[in-house]
């Protein structure tokens, strides 16, 4: 892989970050002035999955539902479907490929689709979630704060498969995808309906 990035462009997204998202889901090539993204079609969908799993189960619990308000669970649950529509396009487009390029239309306006998506559920479900009284020392809430840790780790990653020049903040520690996936496997095992 020939990536050519400043030292600063590193520093300022975090080498964690930048190594794992390169390496998990993505290439990127140059020829020229010719930039190709390849995306790696089982990382993306497991990632987006997770996600909707873990938005799916923290819109069921009481504390995040009352959180929330009952316009904005409505709108997550419209957001997760939306999400889970998104994923299929993607898969639809990919065919049985395992790698895509995301300069191809219909991958780009897919995967495109999928971080719209994920960038809502980041603004409805996790943002209330970490914002939640650090008083509350209910074990749901800590569980569920884990779990926005780790569904935030995965927006990140799939936001800088596409756009590597742009840092991605997460909400606690940065944790590798697959970490990530487990902590949201054990909430929605553990809160799930």
């Amino acid at each position: 892989m020939n990536l050519l990035l400043s030292r600063r462009c590193v520093l300022h997204m975090g080498a964690g970050t930048l190594l794992a998202s390169v390496l998990a889901g993505c290439t990127l090539t140059r020829s020229g002035k010719v930039t190709t993204i390849t995306l790696n079609v089982a990382e993306v969908t497991d990632y987006g999955n997770a996600i909707v799993s873990f938005a799916s189960t923290a819109t069921s619990l009481a504390c995040v539902a009352a959180a929330m308000g009952p316009a904005n669970v409505a709108l997550a649950n419209t957001v997760i479907g939306a999400l889970r529509e998104a994923l299929t396009a993607f898969k639809t487009a990919a065919g049985s490929s395992a790698s895509v390029n995301y300069d191809s239309t219909s991958i780009g306006t897919a995967f495109d689709s999928i971080v719209s998506d994920i960038e809502q559920i980041n603004t409805l479900v996790i943002a209330v979630i970490t914002g939640m009284a650090a008083d509350l020392s209910d074990s749901v809430v800590s569980e569920a704060k884990t779990a926005a840790n780790a569904a935030s780790t995965l927006i990140s990653l799939l936001k800088a498969m596409v756009d590597m020049a742009t840092p991605r903040l997460t909400v606690g520690a940065a944790l590798p995808a697959r970490e990530a996936i487990g902590r949201i496997t054990v909430f929605v095992a553990t809160h799930g309906a």
